[in-house]
């Protein structure tokens, strides 16, 4: 028998934070993104070396690189400790991962380019941006813990310190409630305009029953969306246009903004 497939599904689960807490993410957004940036020179530098690597074994490899332990007291960038003081381990994993994305990123792009495999004839060679606005992904127990579903435990930089700071989760869909849903690491997400989790879910479809009814919806241009209901032996019982104005009008609006901004 066919195992279901799996589907990634993300919610977002805003978080009512105060004028203090809301510090402390700039504070630790800021110091994960310097992180990442010093982990980019160091991975694409020993890239000869760690790009052959599994996921699993890239992490240590890079470790063994730059943090200094009890068991390995010579390291090659002992700066990297001195600078991100106390860096919790669980957001050095996570600042890894990114950055060895990052720079495996640029060097397929940058071979394409070499192999002549390119856009136009006179593209320009991608260049390595480690200067991205990347979160931090968030593993639990580690960097989150969660209080229900109600408050959640977050762990910031307040500028000398990693210390745990308790924010309320204001509003959240309904994924985490069905058993079959597996929740994976969330990410911290925050700027001038929006504080949330996103938390992704690993979902499982149930499987159709044969001979049970479809309901096929069909995203349109002239109307917004058409739903269709379809037997199994493909007799259509019902049929339903969804047209409402004002989201047409907003619609044609933003398509409207796309096209002026393209076409300057």
């Amino acid at each position: 028998m066919k195992t279901p497939t799996k589907v990634i599904r993300t919610d977002k689960w805003q978080l009512n934070v105060t004028s203090v807490q809301r510090t402390l993410f700039r504070e630790t957004i800021k110091v994960y993104r310097q992180a990442c940036r010093y982990l980019v020179g160091i991975i694409y530098t020993h890239w000869s070396e760690l790009g052959c690597l599994t996921a699993d074994q890239l992490t240590p490899a890079v470790e063994r690189l730059m943090h200094k332990t009890a068991k390995r007291p010579n390291i090659k960038y002992a700066q990297f400790n001195k600078s991100f003081y106390k860096f919790p381990s669980y957001y050095r994993r996570a600042a890894i991962s990114f950055a060895a994305g990052q720079v495996s990123s640029y060097v397929t792009r940058y071979r394409e380019w070499q192999s002549g495999t390119r856009k136009r004839r006179d593209s320009k060679p991608p260049k390595l941006n480690a200067d991205t606005g990347c979160y931090p992904a968030l593993y639990k127990g580690q960097c989150y813990k969660l209080h229900g579903f109600d408050q959640a435990e977050i762990k910031v930089f307040d500028g000398s310190d990693w210390v745990w700071t308790t924010v309320q989760i204001a509003g959240l869909r309904e994924r985490h409630a069905c058993a079959s849903n597996k929740m994976m690491s969330p990410s911290l997400i925050f700027n001038e305009r929006a504080c949330h989790l996103s938390v992704p879910f690993t979902c499982k479809p149930e499987k159709r029953k044969p001979e049970s009814n479809v309901t096929a919806v069909d995203l349109g241009i002239n109307t917004a969306a058409t739903i269709a209901v379809v037997t199994h032996s493909g007799t259509v019982i019902h049929r339903e246009f969804i047209h409402p104005g004002r989201d047409i009008d907003r619609r044609d609006k933003r398509l409207k903004s796309v096209s002026m901004r393209a076409s300057k």
